[in-house]
């Protein structure tokens, strides 16, 4: 075994007294099953040098300078002489990747539907039969099919054939378990811009899901500054469906070698403009295919090419690649090493803190063992170097084997840094060169601990009817069902330390401690004890500036509401006028999760209530007595010149205004507060509540 750190020489680039993010790693957090990493031959179009025996070394192997893919997509040809196109290639990667390898294949066109055409119903036999025929020439070859796709980009045909979602779901409820001949597995049409319109008729109906083992998708139509909602999909998750993403380049007009450059780019996939073009968008494609998308396998497009994995010269003749360039793994091969060599078949992605600050984000994987953690780091910031620390729970990790790719730096074995107490810090070091972004893998081994269970921040269940505050979220344990909230950062954005080092971003109000700056996609639980089954009244207490800001309750992981929006306060930054929602709802008797899910960005929330009975009195109406203890009646501000103190919503007195009128006297209040919000204005006629804007 080497050295730690190569005799500790180098440690001091990866132990920073400088600010450390904070990732948290929970390996017993299960989610999807990863199948591997892949990408494409189609010797037809790449003139039969698609992948030789060399290549099929450097793509498919798993050691130094290699990529680690496992999977390899071929054409399914629509005339039966050209299907013998893809074999050697497959033979080359089967004998190179072994037991880990995947091979299957997409149908662009077939003798019952060419370019730009529908096929008829009445041939939707005939192209099973079709397929079939391709999946018996492929065993009888030895290179057996794993899975066979029901046709590629029905939503881009003009060069092929084209789908409309009703075909899709007729050909799969009628016809596509038929293609299981030889235990190939059915893999959906595949969506050239991950188009859920495509999908969603199919899953919501369970006689035709049954006949796809995966959802196909590709991810053309995004790109680095596209939302992470592009690559989400809730209904896939709910139906726990396999998804795969099936083919990508990240640009296809620069050299695969190019680290960062500014240049024209433009092809049948993006718009054609002055960008800036960089490697780590590959990395950064991965991860949130991978973390955020929730997709068991990632392939690229060509393994070989002038924009692929492994070098190849031009065919447009547009770029001049140096003739010691091909041949050889690409800057972007390298980037996909970094998943493909470490992230083997069967892995499974756990729980980590997905995007610790700006530009830095990560994700979490064991072996199928569960011997083995893998932590993924990706920085796109190219000018500052990010120090990173890792904690990891339920496995006992004594070191990690350390691996970087960066301008300067291929996949490179930077030895290995010892974890104490289940912690390591790091700084992702990319070398010598001005452009500091780098995707780190770290491979670690340990032994799996057993989960350890939730528990409720007030120490029992809360009793429902009752209220709930926001900020009693469960105490959370370790695993996937023992998770009680999720942040899209680590970082505390309030001014509460109430619950230190969930990140969980807590306020200090008049009204107490609230939950705030909640963004889509993160989520809170509460252990709750319903004590009589029946019908509820739901109140939320909210408040937001922002005009979109919304949530979901959900109850055991079932919608308890719809999805409700928040209304909208007067004023940039006012998220100190609380307004309270209503619905009705039905809860059964005993104890149950209750989950808080924002929807919409920029909301606060303060607690929640639950009242017996549909269209129930709110027990504590904004506005109310209930809401400050200072203004026990509230009047209507006279017209004349009035002495009037100013008290903030915790009864702290700011402060003496003299105003006759209501602007007045907001432009005295302003100049007493230190920021905007709501205020108490108390004269000799009584008091008022007032919004002040700064």
């Amino acid at each position: 075994m080497k050295n730690v750190w190569k005799q500790l020489a180098i440690a001091g680039a990866f132990a920073s007294t400088a600010f450390a993010s904070t990732v948290n790693v929970d390996v017993t957090e299960e989610h999807q099953v990863i199948r591997g990493f892949g990408g494409m031959v189609h010797n037809q179009w790449q003139g039969g040098g698609g992948l030789s025996e060399a290549d099929a070394k450097l793509a498919f192997g798993t050691g130094d300078g290699q990529i680690g893919l496992n999977t390899l997509r071929i054409p399914v040809y629509a005339n039966s002489s050209d299907f013998n196109k893809e074999v050697q290639a497959a033979k080359y990667a089967k004998a190179v990747a072994g037991n880990d390898f995947i091979l299957y294949a997409t149908p662009w066109t077939s003798p019952y539907a060419g370019a730009n055409q529908h096929m008829s119903s009445s041939n939707y036999q005939k192209y099973v039969e079709h397929l079939n025929s391709f999946n018996d020439y492929m065993k009888n070859q030895g290179v057996p099919l794993y899975a066979i796709s029901i046709s590629n980009e029905p939503d881009w045909c003009g060069e092929w054939a084209c789908w409309s979602a009703d075909e899709i779901y007729n050909f799969t409820k009628g016809y596509a378990d038929q293609m299981r001949k030889n235990g190939a597995k059915v893999i959906s049409t595949e969506s050239f811009r991950y188009d859920k319109n495509l999908y969603n008729k199919v899953l919501n109906d369970a006689s035709a899901l049954k006949n796809w083992d995966i959802l196909g998708a590709h991810f053309y139509a995004s790109e680095a500054s596209t939302g992470d909602n592009f690559f989400q999909y809730s209904l896939a998750d709910q139906k726990n469906v396999e998804r795969w993403m099936t083919e990508h380049y990240t640009e296809s007009q620069g050299s695969g070698n190019y680290w960062r450059t500014v240049m024209r780019t433009g092809d049948q996939a993006n718009q054609n403009k002055l960008d800036t073009v960089r490697a780590m968008d590959v990395a950064y494609e991965m991860f949130r295919g991978l973390a955020i998308g929730n997709f068991n396998q990632y392939t690229w497009w060509y393994i070989r090419r002038c924009y692929g994995l492994i070098m190849e010269k031009d065919f447009g003749n547009k770029l001049s690649i140096p003739s010691n360039e091909i041949g050889k793994v690409s800057k972007r091969g390298y980037i996909m090493s970094q998943y493909a060599r470490f992230i083997r078949p069967g892995a499974i992605r756990v729980g980590a803190t997905a995007k610790p600050e700006a530009n830095l984000f990560a994700s979490a994987y064991k072996s199928s063992e569960g011997d083995s953690v893998i932590v993924v780091l990706v920085n796109r910031d190219y000018k500052n170097a990010k120090t990173v620390t890792i904690n990891v729970q339920g496995a006992d990790v004594q070191t990690f084997h350390v691996y970087t790719t960066s301008e300067a730096k291929n996949a490179q074995d930077d030895g290995e840094i010892e974890v104490k107490n289940g912690s390591v810090t790091i700084t992702m070091d990319p070398g010598n060169t001005s452009n500091k972004d780098c995707i780190v893998t770290l491979v670690g081994i340990g032994t799996p601990a057993d989960p350890v269970p939730r528990e409720p921040f007030t120490g029992k269940a809360i009793d429902l009817p009752g209220k709930i505050e926001a900020e009693n979220f469960d105490i959370p344990g370790t695993g996937k069902e023992n998770k009680s909230y999720n942040e899209n950062d680590a970082e505390n954005h309030g001014d509460s330390d109430l619950r230190e080092g969930t990140g969980v971003d807590l306020y200090k109000k008049a009204t107490g401690v609230i939950v705030g700056y909640n963004q889509a996609g993160e989520w809170l639980e509460y252990m709750v004890n319903v004590k009589e089954a029946g019908d509820y009244t739901f109140f939320a207490a909210v408040a937001s500036a922002n005009a979109t800001s919304g949530f979901q309750m959900s109850l055991d992981g079932k919608a308890l509401t719809d999805t409700i929006s928040v209304p909208k306060n007067d004023g940039e930054e006012n998220y100190d006028d609380y307004n309270k929602v209503q619905r009705n709802v039905t809860l059964t008797a005993g104890e149950h999760i209750l989950r808080f899910t924002v929807t919409g960005d920029w909301m606060d929330v303060d607690y929640f209530t639950f009242v017996k009975g549909k269209d129930a009195t709110d027990p504590e109406p904004i506005g109310g007595d209930t809401t400050t203890t200072i203004a026990k009646t509230l009047f209507k501000m006279p017209d004349v010149s009035m002495e009037y103190r100013i008290f903030d919503m915790g009864g702290s007195y700011l402060g003496t205004v003299r105003a006759a009128g209501m602007q007045e006297l907001r432009a005295g209040a302003a100049d007493l507060a230190k920021r905007g919000g709501m205020f108490v204005a108390k004269s000799a006629a009584g008091a008022l509540r007032i919004r002040v804007t700064k």
